[in-house]
């Protein structure tokens, strides 16, 4: 990244919309046609991450993800972002809820300074369309995450469904990375040996849950 891209303007407004429920369904069904529903549902899996167990969020961003985790749960919060702006937001963030127990990595995410086998579960929110090499992001999530362990995550899918698609969606362009298909991220899922239990598109976005299977 050459430019921290979210200290900008926009990056400002993202942060702002994605950390508030109701505006952020609002931006997206009116400038994305998407559906931000699932993604803050999703969010149930990290009150569901039992004690003593491990969360890597990577991409962070400012940490929307932080909400639906109560501040007295014995849970190790890894955080990883390429963006200084987002890991300096997302301490602002962990410090208004009392949340002390937080780790933070400015780090890619197709290499990640932690160990093997860390992470009970996996949050990889509106990241894979925005990595350099997202096959290699995958193989990394996969590696980080316990054989057992979950990941869950959204991405923006890079699709021809429609021409407002076609005009929004368009890989190499302003955040977006290389991209790839609905299919095609499925594929690097399952490659990296996730298998996928909840898979749903929205519009130009896909939400999905999957199983790590190492076997």
């Amino acid at each position: 990244m050459a430019r921290d891209f979210y200290a900008s303007p926009f990056g400002v407004a993202y942060s702002a919309y994605m950390e508030r429920p109701r505006i952020g369904r609002r931006v997206a069904r009116i400038v994305w046609s998407g559906d931000t529903r699932p993604y803050y549902e999703s969010m149930t899996a990290v009150a569901e991450v039992p004690a003593g167990g491990t969360i890597i969020d990577c991409p962070c961003g400012a940490g929307p993800a932080l909400r639906a985790l109560d501040p007295e749960r014995d849970v190790r919060y890894i955080g990883a972002d390429l963006s200084p702006a987002m890991l300096r937001r997302i301490r602002r963030r962990a410090a208004a809820r009392g949340f002390d127990g937080l780790e933070l990595y400015h780090a890619d995410a197709a290499d990640l300074p932690l160990e093997d086998d860390t992470a009970d579960l996996f949050l990889s929110y509106w990241g894979l369309h925005c990595f350099d090499d997202p096959v290699a992001a995958v193989a990394e999530m996969a590696r980080v995450t316990k054989p057992d362990g979950r990941l869950v995550g959204s991405s923006f899918v890079h699709a021809r469904d429609t021409m407002r698609q076609r005009l929004l969606i368009r890989p190499g362009l302003g955040d977006f990375g290389p991209m790839g298909t609905e299919v095609e991220i499925r594929g690097w899922l399952e490659d990296a040996g996730f298998r996928p239990s909840s898979w749903e598109r929205r519009g130009s976005m896909l939400y999905f849950d999957a199983g790590l299977d190492r076997a």
